[in-house]
């Protein structure tokens, strides 16, 4: 009983929190990673930038999927990495593709590096309820969607 306890507590070390943060919201506002965890729900946090091609068919991927399967326990939320010579260009990409979900800014990549070093592109951490990552995705992936497609709600 003690080696399952052990082996269960050691588990729980190797989960890894998210790192926190809070940015000003594209429209208005502002949004921390705290507000944005629901109980039962996963959250996709996905980084982007307009000039991304890579980012864009990531987003309208998970569109199409969140459409797909509207019971899936899963968030987005996207960090958008623009700099603030193409910030403007971020709500006119945003009705182009219909994409619904939120959006934080950040041009100064104050949020992108708390996450990712060398801060490449298509860039998505899924986060548990509890705020812990499940899993980072480098890259366009259909392994995100796998990963997904998994989830049952806790």
């Amino acid at each position: 009983m003690r080696a399952i306890a052990l082996i269960l507590l050691c588990g729980l070390a190797w989960a890894k929190p998210a790192p926190l943060f809070q940015g000003d919201k594209l429209g208005g506002g502002r949004l921390s990673l705290k507000e944005a965890l629901k109980p039962d729900r996963h959250l996709l946090l996905s980084f982007w930038a307009t000039w991304c091609v890579g980012c864009i068919e990531e987003l309208k991927t998970v569109t199409a999927r969140l459409k797909e399967h509207p019971g899936m326990p899963l968030d987005v939320l996207t960090v958008n990495v623009d700099l603030p010579e193409t910030t403007t260009d971020v709500k006119p990409t945003m009705r182009l593709y219909g994409f619904g979900f939120p959006v934080v800014l950040d041009p100064k990549h104050d949020i992108f590096s708390k996450y990712q070093a060398d801060k490449s592109l298509p860039y998505s951490v899924l986060i548990s309820p509890t705020g812990e990552v499940v899993q980072d995705f480098q890259g366009y992936s259909e392994q995100l969607f796998e990963k997904i497609s998994q989830l049952k709600k806790p």
